[in-house]
């Protein structure tokens, strides 16, 4: 059964995506219902409401029984919890998610909700901070939303759910579960990994502690998520950990690199300059631009294209997709 334009959605945990988006659709006068397992977080989640579409509740049972659409937006340690919960509770309606990590997730729905429709997603919006108190009806604005198309999944579900988000103002990138694991290890997983690796060692040498007194931009920008809560990067790294290892060893490898050619002679090598400068051109072109406008058809093999080619899809219709490919000239 396909959602509605406007469906009543389920935000089962209210920490800073997850309140985000109860807060972004409470301000859309979008039907919205609140659950957070900690009584604190439900009263002031509650205490923002203003109107008769949105409310906070005190169960899943009860958030789930007018839902047509649930996101699961709790931390990865509390999820095989929700989902015995959500097991426990008649529910057709379509389900999704929001964490940072898709193949454990999709493992545990397919051993525990083995009829449940689910498509996997992960908005890739966030900050150091942490909780509803941190959230706005913003964070989500403009971001790209991973969307997870399996052979399994429906493309009917599929695209009521990317019609949904695309509607909230957010750009859809269609991938799979284990593409997505191996990118986001890359560009969200090891960063906080360096980050904290970095931050750690600068009050190690002799002098570590003046080094703080000093560090300005180059600290500041490199270090920014080493403020995320620890517990919860073990929670990342360790449900990703593959992939997460994987990426490690080339950045490894490179800084080896590095630190061989200054101990040898205080020069670098003709490869270690290059990958310096291969780290300029890229950083230099991101974001991508994007290029003009396209029409996609609305299938399957279509998506699929779109995600291999690094594009997003801004609008979808009843028979095709507005895509956006990044200009890579």
């Amino acid at each position: 059964m396909p959602i509605a334009a406007a469906p009543t959605v389920a935000v089962l945990g209210l920490g800073l995506v997850g309140g985000s988006l109860f807060q972004l659709l409470h301000r859309r006068g979008h039907p919205v219902v609140g659950y957070d397992i900690d009584p604190n977080v439900r009263h002031l989640a509650d205490r923002q409401l203003d109107g008769e579409h949105a409310r906070v509740v005190d169960t899943v049972s009860a958030a789930l029984d007018a839902a047509d659409l649930t996101v699961i937006a709790v931390p990865l340690w509390s999820i095989g919890q929700i989902i015995d919960e959500i097991g426990r509770v008649s529910y057709s309606g379509l389900l999704t998610d929001v964490t940072s990590v898709k193949t454990s997730v999709a493992t545990m729905i397919g051993e525990r909700l083995p009829r449940a429709r689910w498509v996997g997603g992960h908005p890739m919006a966030g900050s150091e901070h942490a909780g509803f108190a941190a959230g706005s009806a913003t964070l989500l604005k403009n971001c790209p939303w991973v969307l997870c198309l399996e052979a399994e999944t429906s493309i009917e579900d599929w695209l009521h759910l990317a019609r949904w988000i695309t509607g909230l103002g957010c750009r859809v990138f269609p991938t799979s579960s284990s593409d997505h694991d191996e990118a986001v290890a890359r560009v969200s997983h090891i960063p906080h990994a360096i980050a904290a690796a970095l931050t750690a060692t600068v009050v190690d040498a002799p002098g570590g502690r003046s080094a703080l007194s000093i560090a300005a931009g180059s600290f500041r920008d490199a270090t920014r998520v080493a403020a995320t809560a620890p517990d919860m990067v073990a929670a990342w790294l360790t449900a990703n950990a593959q992939a997460v290892a994987d990426g490690l060893t080339p950045i490894i490898d490179r800084l080896a690199l590095l630190r061989d050619d200054l101990q040898a002679n205080a020069q670098l090598s003709d490869k270690a300059h290059r990958w310096l400068q291969q780290a300029h051109d890229i950083r230099r072109r991101w974001p991508l631009a994007a290029g003009p406008p396209q029409r996609f058809p609305a299938t399957a093999s279509a998506i699929a294209d779109i995600g291999r080619a690094g594009g997003w899809i801004t609008n979808v219709s009843a028979n095709h997709l507005e895509v956006r490919l990044p200009n890579r000239e």
